[in-house]
């Protein structure tokens, strides 16, 4: 779709839709809507009646005959998440081929009502055609350094599909602690998911809190997760994070690390504990993918790869047996025998693997999709390569670090001068410098990162989300453009911020 929109486009949308057609008239905003019952996508219709009545004084009413207020229609010649927002005299209609074009069309609506209330209860006729450039449009959360339950993953998923963001990718295990129940594995609910005491303030300062930490994932709450995304247009992209990271699994199952024990690690950074190399340990990688599989739909799965240390495997003679075996002449490459294994059993569940981009230092199988984090050169060497990428750069898409270069910042990850500021998110651009145009179609799309060391309430959530995933939205729908025109639109979306309780950080 031709990436324009029409001059006077006051409507305040964010992410701004690809092409707006205003009109002249005006419609009443109804303070009943109703929709005809008995459609195909009625979990979606569900979610925006739930929504729209928490946020307004509208009520969205099912109908079996009579009037409506709100038309759906579905055209099977659309893409999947595109949509057409359509009011006029006749009242207001959305058309689209799926119910993620739907959740997309909705998403849009909810925005156009919730600020109709500053606009004397009017809507303005327009006409919409819409579609996001890229298929991937992430935002990640870490459960894992602080546990962030059902009831907050909910929200966050309330709060990706009103920026009609696509992909939630929840980081379900790491050092400090395990986040997801596996039956055949009960240690890692009774040890791997408590921790006896969390850094105060910088890890740096080698301070403790002395308050223990944990929660855990039932597979039923995974379950409804999915449910509850997938009503909204977002499917959950589960991690778990292996060999690397893995601390607390040891702490558990000693036998799948060097053998000697472990507590939860009570530290931020990277633990030099990791899985060894023995058959059982693969196995065990194996089998909670298995079980992820079995409560997790989508069409990936995230196996982690990242920040995995060799100091164990340099010193282990099992390590060193394999390595003879296999011909490595680096520890480093051990690590492509869990990536291989992980991704041939997600391969035969009908999965694709996600993983970060050190991956790249070992062997990696050409169906893995690379998240290139470390730099945005590394998401165009993956895709020189071959590989899909999704496009993470910490420079621009870290939210751990602090909004402004102002020391009354709340603590973050890093210290000023890393700083990143809404613009500085709104300036990124998906596709990698220097890619050849031949090969975009590697780029699937991008996704901001919550890692939650320094964040451990909703409140602090929602400071350091946004308004900077406002921005990553629009980015990520591929219609950003002048950055003085967004802060324009921006000023009067945080008013919709306010209005269902988001603790933004105001703009400066």
């Amino acid at each position: 779709m031709d990436p324009s929109w029409s001059v006077g486009d006051d409507t305040g949308f964010v992410p701004r839709p690809f092409v707006v057609r205003l009109g002249t008239g005006t419609l009443a905003r109804p303070a009943i809507l109703r929709v005809r019952s008995g459609l195909a996508w009625a979990p979606t219709l569900d979610a925006f009646a739930a929504w729209l009545h928490a946020a307004t004084d509208i009520e969205v009413c099912f109908v079996d005959d009579g009037p409506t207020d709100l038309a759906v229609v579905e055209v099977t010649t659309m893409e999947s998440e595109s949509y057409c927002l359509v009011v006029d005299e006749t009242g207001i209609s959305i058309r689209a081929k799926s119910s993620r074009g739907l959740a997309n069309g909705l998403s849009t609506l909810a925005q156009l009502l919730a600020k109709s209330t500053n606009n004397g209860a009017v809507l303005g006729h327009l006409t919409i055609d819409d579609s996001p450039r890229f298929s991937w449009r992430g935002v990640h959360l870490d459960i894992a350094r602080h546990f962030f339950g059902p009831n907050e993953i909910t929200r966050l998923i309330d709060l990706m599909w009103l920026h009609r963001l696509n992909t939630l990718h929840l980081h379900l295990n790491d050092d400090q602690g395990w986040r997801l129940e596996i039956p055949r594995w009960p240690r890692l609910a009774e040890v791997a998911s408590r921790r006896d005491s969390s850094p105060l303030g910088h890890v740096t300062e080698e301070v403790d809190n002395g308050i223990a930490h944990g929660g855990l994932l039932t597979l039923d709450d995974a379950r409804d997760l999915v449910a509850y995304a997938l009503a909204r247009g977002v499917d959950i992209v589960p991690e778990i994070d292996l060999p690397g990271h893995a601390q607390a699994v040891i702490a558990a199952y000693p036998e799948l690390g060097s053998g000697e024990s472990a507590q939860v690690w009570t530290r931020w950074g990277i633990s030099e504990r990791v899985l060894n190399v023995d058959e059982p340990a693969l196995r065990f990688a194996e089998e909670v993918l298995e079980t992820v599989m079995s409560v997790f739909p989508g069409p990936f799965v995230h196996i982690g790869g990242d920040e995995c240390p060799t100091i164990e495997w340099e010193r282990d003679e099992r390590a060193a047996r394999v390595m003879a075996e296999r011909g490595f002449t680096s520890a480093r490459q051990l690590q492509g025998l869990f990536t291989d294994r992980e991704a041939t059993a997600l391969r035969a569940g009908g999965r694709r693997a996600v993983a970060w981009d050190e991956v790249l230092d070992a062997s990696v199988p050409s169906d893995v999709v690379i998240a290139a984090w470390r730099h945005v050169s590394l998401g165009r060497r993956a895709a020189e390569a071959g590989y899909d990428v999704m496009m993470a750069a910490m420079e621009h898409l870290y939210f751990d670090w602090p909004n402004a270069e102002d020391p009354n910042e709340p603590l973050a990850l890093l210290p000023s001068p890393f700083a990143t500021p809404w613009e500085k998110v709104y300036a990124f651009n998906v596709m990698p410098p220097g890619l050849d145009p031949a090969l975009a179609h590697h780029i699937l799309g991008a996704q901001a990162q919550l890692w939650t060391e320094y964040i451990a309430t909703v409140e602090h959530l929602d400071y350091m989300a946004f308004p900077r995933l406002c921005a990553f939205s629009e980015v990520a729908w591929g219609t950003s453009g002048d950055a003085d025109e967004f802060r324009h639109r921006l000023e009067q979306h945080v008013q919709l911020l306010d209005l269902i309780g988001v603790n933004y950080r105001r703009l400066d």
